[in-house]
C-alpha cells in the first residue's frame, strides 16, 4: 500500500529537549537510555499520519493504539489531541490509546498528569490544533526551573490515554494483531543487536496487514527501516509508517 504524503505546512520552532531528559544509567554508570520527549515531536508528519488512519479504518469499529517508550506521556497525548481535533466523533474508536513505557518515573509522572514544557510546546500544539491549546490543557505555574510551564490534560483528553508500566518484549505475545497501529519509536538504538533482531522478527509475526508500525529520527540511525523490511513490512508513502505486505 502507497499513500501519497501530506506535508505540514506549518513553520514551528525546533523543540529543544529540556522538559524530561533524564539519562538512566546502569550501576556500571553505562547510558541504558534517555526518556527524551516533547509534544509533536517533529520526526512524525502528523497531518499525512492522521490523514492515514482516517483512510485506513475507515470501515473499522475499533482501533488498538499502543505507544510504547511514551516516556510522561507528551507523545499519546500530541497523537489524541490531533485525532480529536481533526476527526471529531469518528476519533473514539482510537480511544484509549495505551501508553506504555519501562519507566516508573516516566508513568507516574504520567499519571500524575503534569507534563513539564518549554514555551517552543506552547507553539506547536497551537500549530497543530489551530490555536485551541487551552481546549485540551490547562495551565499551571513550573517547579522545575528546566520547565518554563507545566501543561495538564483537561477531562476531554485524560482519559483518552491509559498509561501502564511494560517492557514490549513482555507486551508482543498478547498484543492484537488486527487493526492496531504500533507506536515503538526512538527506543531501537538503545537495544543489543539480537534483541533488535528478535524484536523485529516478533513484530512482523505479530502484526497484520491491517497494522501499523510507527518508529522515529533516532532508530534511522541504525537503519531500522532495512531491518523491518527484510522481516516483511513495507512503506507506506509516510516516513518511518510501516505496514505488513
Amino acid at each position: 500500500m502507497y499513500v501519497s504524503p501530506v506535508q505540514n505546512y506549518y513553520t514551528l520552532p525546533k523543540a529543544q529537549f529540556k522538559a524530561n531528559n533524564r539519562r538512566i544509567c546502569s550501576k556500571n554508570g553505562d547510558l541504558m537510555y534517555k526518556t527524551t520527549t516533547y509534544f509533536f515531536r517533529d520526526d512524525l508528519c502528523w497531518d499525512a499520519f492522521i490523514t492515514l488512519l482516517r483512510n485506513k479504518y475507515k470501515t473499522a469499529s475499533r482501533v488498538n493504539i499502543i505507544n510504547h517508550a511514551c516516556s510522561n506521556g507528551e507523545e499519546p497525548y500530541s497523537l489524541a489531541v490531533k485525532l480529536i481535533h481533526s476527526l471529531g466523533e469518528n476519533a473514539e474508536k482510537f480511544f484509549p490509546i495505551n501508553a506504555k513505557d519501562i519507566d516508573s518515573d516516566n508513568i507516574n509522572s504520567a499519571k500524575a498528569g503534569r507534563m513539564g514544557i518549554i514555551l517552543n510546546d506552547i507553539y506547536r500544539i497551537n500549530g497543530y490544533t489551530n490555536n485551541n491549546i487551552r481546549t485540551y490543557f490547562q495551565y499551571e505555574k513550573a517547579l522545575n526551573p528546566m520547565n518554563d510551564l507545566v501543561l495538564t490534560p483537561k477531562e476531554n483528553i485524560k482519559d483518552k490515554v491509559k498509561f501502564t508500566k511494560a517492557d514490549i518484549f513482555d507486551d508482543i505475545d498478547t498484543m492484537p494483531g488486527h487493526n492496531t497501529v504500533l507506536l515503538c519509536r526512538n527506543f531501537w538504538p538503545y537495544l543489543a543487536p539480537a534483541k533488535r533482531e528478535l524484536l523485529a522478527q516478533k513484530l512482523s509475526a505479530q502484526l497484520d496487514r491491517t497494522s501499523l508500525l510507527v518508529t522515529g529520527d533516532f532508530d534511522d540511525s541504525i537503519n531500522i527501516s532495512k531491518m523491518l523490511k527484510h522481516k516483511g513490512f513495507i512503506d507506506t508513502g509516510i516516513p518511518r509508517i510501516f505496514t505488513k505486505e
